[in-house]
């Protein structure tokens, strides 16, 4: 059954946007909230919905200045969501079976050239 008119209600949210250096993911991120209101809340619905997100964000610089709450969340999220882990796992999984490209022969095959720059930095 199709509606004439679909009634949306409004959106709030937590965006993560990762920063970059040169091109690379530098490990940090940043955060910030983003609201669409479709004028169907009260003021003070509006303030708890706006604290809510506000905790959000702010987790992410707790994490980072409070190691046991970051543990906290690590050991919560694992418990909670192991279906997310385990895709996590098997892309790491996926990763490690492909050959390491360890060295490279030279057109003749008389030179061999060996390449460090893996994970074990050829210590393995």
């Amino acid at each position: 059954m199709k509606k004439d008119k679909e009634f949306v209600h409004s959106k709030f949210g937590v965006h993560v946007e990762p920063d970059f250096k040169d091109g690379k993911w530098t490990g940090n991120v940043t955060a910030y909230m983003h609201e669409d209101l479709q004028d169907d809340l009260s003021e003070e619905d509006l303030f708890q919905i706006r604290s809510v997100c506000g905790m959000m964000a702010a987790s992410l610089q707790l994490m980072e200045e409070e190691p046991e709450f970051l543990e906290y969340i690590q050991s919560y999220f694992t418990k909670h969501f192991p279906d997310m882990i385990d895709d996590i796992y098997e892309v790491e999984l996926e990763e490690e079976k492909k050959p390491p490209n360890v060295f490279t022969r030279s057109a003749d095959g008389k030179v061999i050239t060996l390449n460090f720059d893996t994970k074990t930095h050829g210590s393995a």
